[in-house]
């Protein structure tokens, strides 16, 4: 979950350690050592408490290791078996919901938003296909300052979707004329799947998703809950700064971040999406279809236009789209599926080369300025794809 414009998380990270990265196909000892040094030098330089780290390669493991401490009062160290919270890579989650309900005719992405919340605001103007490509224009509540005083609150979906509804702010732009991230825009479609289905969100990821995958470490989180491994979050107001992280109620990120998971689970679940074992391949190739404005371009355009302006522009990860939850981009001319998440105390990153066969997952148990997972990971990829490190 992206906690307005100060928790985004993105792909253009700041400059990493100066490694060289070796050709994977020439030693992948040598890259695994690479990949090993680099997530423990991050730790070292306090750009987290802690790291989970898994990168395939074809099927195979090249690395699966932790990293720190999963709790720094009582210095646990981080290992494969730790449960952390994703933040905003739940959304892809939420996608493929979606997508198999309309597989199964419960709806169509085509659906106006209006059959399932009549009452909120523009919703007869707003689809389902919309919503996922963050081109709907519902105002992102995680942007607006109240929102981290009213963390603290429980919430049903229902009354979540009602509190979004009487934002001061509801709609940032004409339905289909721009893109924004919107949190609230994945919330409410929690609560679409929640009707359509006639099940509660939780009891369906696990029905549908995570039990027939073998997600042992993955589920919709719950803080009053005790699980096993869970690790402490932390705050940091710069590298090895860190405080424990502010409450949230896993109630209010919902469908757009509210999961919890290990990097060994999300490879798993990497390898069952892009190797067909969750949808059609007409649902995930539409899942990785680009968003199309009113206008019939494509969002790249607007996304690089709001990347520049919020400082975020990076022309190695170049052409950014957004599908359904996931980011569509080229790192090194090296075809990129991936999405971060953002939530206090955590930050995830979760990376697909579908036609290099690598998957590359860094979970961090720390989030704040020049903290977290996104840096590590771009280190991590430029080594697996043997591509210079930055300067």
């Amino acid at each position: 979950m992206h906690l307005g414009n100060r928790f985004l998380v993105a792909a253009t990270v700041l400059a990493p350690l100066a490694l060289q990265a070796p050709a994977f196909a020439a030693d992948a000892t040598s890259v695994a050592v690479a990949i090993d040094k680099t997530a423990a030098a991050a730790v070292a330089a306090g750009e987290s408490a802690g790291l989970q780290v898994a990168v395939f390669k074809d099927g195979k493991p090249v690395l699966v290791k932790g990293y720190g401490f999963a709790n720094l009062e009582l210095k646990v160290p981080v290992n494969n078996e730790n449960v952390f919270r994703i933040g905003s890579t739940t959304k892809q989650f939420t996608a493929v919901l979606l997508l198999l309900l309309q597989e199964e005719g419960k709806l169509s992405l085509d659906d106006k938003l209006s059959k399932y919340y009549p009452d909120f605001p523009r919703a007869g103007d707003i689809t389902l296909k919309q919503m996922l490509h963050h081109t709907s224009g519902i105002h992102s509540y995680t942007d607006d300052p109240p929102f981290l005083n009213d963390g603290m609150i429980k919430r049903t979906t229902d009354e979540m979707v009602t509190y979004i509804a009487k934002m001061p702010k509801v709609q940032d732009f004409e339905p289909g004329a721009d893109w924004y991230y919107s949190n609230s825009a994945y919330f409410i479609l929690g609560g679409v799947i929640e009707k359509a289905s006639e099940q509660k969100l939780p009891d369906l990821l696990q029905a549908r998703l995570f039990k027939p995958l073998g997600m042992t470490h993955t589920a919709f989180d719950d803080e009053a809950e005790i699980v096993p491994g869970r690790a402490a979050g932390y705050s940091a107001t710069a590298p090895g700064k860190f405080s424990n992280a502010s409450y949230l109620s896993l109630t209010i990120p919902g469908a757009a971040g509210s999961l919890r998971s290990s990097a060994s689970d999300l490879v798993k679940w990497n390898a069952a999406l892009y190797g067909g074992k969750v949808l059609k391949p007409a649902s995930l190739q539409e899942m990785l279809a680009p968003g199309k404005l009113n206008t019939g371009e494509n969002t790249a355009k607007a996304m690089a236009a709001l990347y520049a302006k919020l400082g975020m522009k990076d022309d190695e990860d170049s052409g950014k789209e957004y599908g359904y939850g996931l980011m569509i981009s080229k790192k090194g001319g090296h075809d990129k599926v991936d999405h971060g998440g953002g939530i206090p105390g955590f930050n995830s990153h979760l990376s697909e080369f579908p036609k290099d066969h690598i998957t590359v997952v860094v979970l961090a148990n720390a989030l704040g300025k020049d903290v977290g997972a996104g840096k590590v990971a771009d280190r991590i990829e430029r080594i697996v794809l043997g591509l210079p490190a930055k300067k």
